[in-house]
């Protein structure tokens, strides 16, 4: 059932077997999974049940460089869902070389290997609504043309992979029915945990201090606790919870808030291709109707040859805000964009006018072609449940945009720490350190290279840089929007991380973190999928403890 939390009278303690603090894509797979065993379950989301309200403030605090990351109240929000309620919906699971040791990236290596979480991506199709767990255009898209560039063979480049995108799913709203019916179920909402209790020699928590804004405290004890609000509000708890740990519970190795990732990402370079219209560069809909979407990757063993991080690449369609595409529907979709509260005006600065009159010359130029395309792709995109994730548009000239979006290393200085500054309920906001090192510049730089000269040696086109001054493309290189990873590392060792295999904060007993906090590494992949596998994993290993069949 949902509840308010602002109900709960002043001072009452409430009890549970298992206690999830978050109720986002990892939060709400949890509980989804625990119901069946009959177990009691309390989840606290500080938001509301569509809207974040005042809580969305709580998110701010200090950024050493706003260039290269979004603030720290972007690209999260919360409400039931979580930021599942602003996910565009792309779907990639992790690679096997992901999970393994690698020497030329420091403190890679996850705990276990991909085999080990291949069903639980299976089960996690279902949930995100992703279609088959299956990413090979010859078997997930039957009687399509097998290569993305015709004449093209995959080798140390391949293009035989795809991405899905999930409807996209908003988790609150899809398992919002589920949730509600649920006997022995609370979901309480705009409850904001704000500190954790352990015992007195720290080796359990006892209890979930939650506060609410209408003045209000009260306290949830359980059995078992899982902290899945997210990477960085999952740190900023743990950290906060000084009582007895007193530099924050986890963090008998220093990494608590440590070796923070998210991926870099951008355009640096176009890709003239000679195959002509032939190319597969846009979306195609699997037999059960998921859009797919073909990628540019790397094989394993020229990651291992040329020690690169991994990345993945796409073609793209030109800047929708540049002209000089001359197209009328992109320019049509730009000038909609800003009429419907795109970016603030203020951002285009002076000549944004003679911006405006050089796209209405490309609509008025191409208006024939604008009326065919754009009500169709509003159907596509408004209209289904299953929306089309975005408007590409074949390039004349068969020169495209080459995306990129890579994994970063995980840096010990890159970091999520505890500001001086407190919020309304007296937690102190987080101030995040992220740089994009050299590692992680010279790696996309690299792959670049390489994608140039498979193009050349098979004659199927080249790669121009935006540029002459490659260093500088790489310099404005930006982190993507909330993918926030890694500040609660998985370790084997409990002296190199701060939660073990099984996602149990090591030395305590019954905590554990559902958050894509626990990724030793960040992948190339977007990390949903992923928080989606690895919560599903962790709810059998707590079906396990619970029934006896594994002590904690």
């Amino acid at each position: 059932m949902l509840l308010d939390a602002r109900s709960i009278s002043d001072g009452e303690t409430l009890t549970a077997d298992v206690c999830i603090v978050g109720a986002g894509a990892a939060g709400i797979t949890l509980a989804m999974e625990l119901l069946a065993t009959g177990l009691t379950i309390i989840v606290l989301e500080a938001g509301g049940k569509s809207k974040a309200g005042p809580s969305q403030g709580l998110y701010q605090g200090e950024l050493n460089d706003p260039v290269r990351h979004l603030p720290l109240d972007q690209a999260r929000y919360r409400q039931l869902g979580g930021t599942t309620s602003l996910w565009g919906g792309r779907c990639i699971p992790f690679d096997s070389l992901d999970f393994d040791q690698r020497e030329w990236i420091s403190h890679s290596g996850w705990p276990f290997p991909q085999k080990e979480i291949d069903g639980y991506y299976r089960r996690a199709h279902s949930y995100c609504e992703c279609g088959e767990y299956d990413y090979r255009v010859s078997t997930a898209l039957p009687g399509a043309p097998p290569s993305m560039l015709p004449g093209f063979e995959d080798g140390d480049v391949n293009t035989s992979g795809i991405e899905r995108w999930s409807p996209p799913t908003q988790f609150g709203k899809v398992y919002r029915p589920i949730l509600t019916r649920a006997d022995n179920l609370r979901v309480l909402l705009h409850a904001l945990a704000v500190e954790l209790q352990p015992s007195s020699d720290g080796k359990r928590i006892d209890s979930v201090d939650v506060a609410t804004f209408s003045g209000r405290r009260f306290t949830v004890r359980a059995h078992t606790t899982v902290l899945a609000g997210g990477g960085l509000e999952t740190t900023r708890l743990l950290l906060a919870s000084r009582r007895v740990h007193r530099e924050g519970i986890g963090n008998h190795s220093d990494w608590l808030g440590r070796g923070y990732m998210s991926h870099i990402h951008g355009v640096i370079a176009s890709v003239t291709l000679t195959a002509g219209q032939d190319v597969m560069f846009g979306y195609e809909a699997d037999p059960q109707g998921v859009f797919c979407r073909r990628r540019i990757a790397f094989s394993e063993e020229a990651q291992r040859r040329h020690r690169l991080l991994n990345l993945y690449m796409l073609l793209d369609r030109p800047l929708v805000g540049d002209p000089g595409h001359g197209n009328a529907v992109l320019s049509a979709a730009f000038l909609l964009k800003r009429l419907l509260g795109g970016r603030q005006q203020e951002e285009l600065g002076k000549g944004k006018y003679s911006l405006y009159w050089r796209h209405i010359k490309n609509i008025l130029a191409g208006s024939p072609q604008a009326l065919s395309v754009l009500p169709k792709f509003g159907r596509k995109r408004l209209l289904q449940r299953r929306r089309i994730p975005s408007l590409l548009m074949r390039s004349r000239s068969n020169t495209y945009y080459l995306y990129f979006q890579s994994e970063q290393v995980p840096h010990r200085d890159n970091r999520v720490m505890l500001d001086d500054a407190r919020d309304e309920f007296d937690m102190p906001r987080l101030r995040l350190h992220f740089e994009v090192t050299e590692q992680d510049r010279q790696s996309v730089q690299r792959a670049h290279e390489l994608i140039d000269q498979e193009l050349r040696r098979q004659n199927c086109g080249y790669l121009t840089y935006l540029e002459n001054d490659v260093s500088q493309l790489m310099r404005d290189v930006k982190a993507v929007l909330g993918h926030h990873i890694g500040t609660t590392r998985m370790s084997a060792d409990p002296s190199q991380g701060v939660v073990d295999e099984q996602c149990r904060v090591h030395g305590v007993a019954n905590l554990f973190v559902a958050s894509s906090s626990v990724f030793p590494t960040s992948s190339h992949a977007n990390p949903t999928l992923t928080i989606v596998a690895m919560a599903l994993r962790l709810a059998d290993h707590l079906k396990a403890i619970h029934s006896g069949v594994t002590r904690v």
